[in-house]
């Protein structure tokens, strides 16, 4: 060195360029956002709880049961895909391409179908967002955890395409199973959604 001094040198070119789960930056990236949207939701269901401890008779507007059970299915329908979901994740860090294709497409398909039935579920609601503060809510709710699952849907899509018309490269392993907490977490936010919007109704505490 100019000044005399020596400095310990690091040779880091023999390391990989790609990671998995905590290691990878990109998963912290997407734990983040998690974090960041699941506030939102929190805050949805104080505005809720709000709502409904300022609102005689609440609900002012029943939700049909019939509707409530659209619900379970598309929360079911989101369920299933955390199971094909988990499996292209574990195969991602295996680097089995064909199984991570099987999978994602199994998941991708019970995505789209969770969307597809989320759309009919929000147009079968018997009052629109501006009928009530309590309609405000319960559309604010299912239209921002929505875009979570369309989010989610999309991405995977994506990915079924990049897994078949390639190229196939090794950060697109740890890209593709870093998309999966997304899923558990579409998964998680309409099981509380169900419980607290539709549960009742299946349940006989709302008529």
């Amino acid at each position: 060195m100019k000044d005399g001094t020596l400095r310990r040198v690091l040779d880091v070119t023999k390391l990989e360029s790609y990671a998995f789960t905590s290691r990878d930056p990109l998963w912290w990236s997407m734990i983040l956002m998690i974090c960041i949207e699941g506030t939102m939701l929190g805050l949805f269901l104080v505005s809720y709880a709000y709502v409904a401890d300022r609102v005689t008779p609440f609900p002012p507007e029943a939700i049909h049961l019939h509707v409530a059970w659209i619900a379970t299915v598309e929360l079911g329908l989101w369920i299933i895909s955390c199971i094909p979901q988990r499996l292209t994740s574990v195969a991602a860090v295996r680097g089995d391409l064909r199984a991570m294709r099987r999978n994602l497409i199994i998941a991708t398909l019970f995505s789209i179908a969770a969307v597809v039935v989320r759309i009919y579920l929000m147009k079968s609601l018997p009052f629109r967002w501006d009928a009530h503060a309590y309609g405000s809510m319960v559309w604010g709710l299912l239209a921002v955890q929505f875009t979570h699952g369309a989010t989610s849907a999309g991405e995977d899509l994506v990915y079924v395409v990049l897994l078949f018309v390639g190229p196939v490269e090794q950060k697109h392993r740890s890209d593709i199973e870093v998309s999966a907490p997304l899923i558990y977490f579409t998964a998680i936010g309409t099981l509380v959604l169900w419980a607290v919007l539709f549960a009742p109704t299946l349940f006989g505490a709302v008529q």
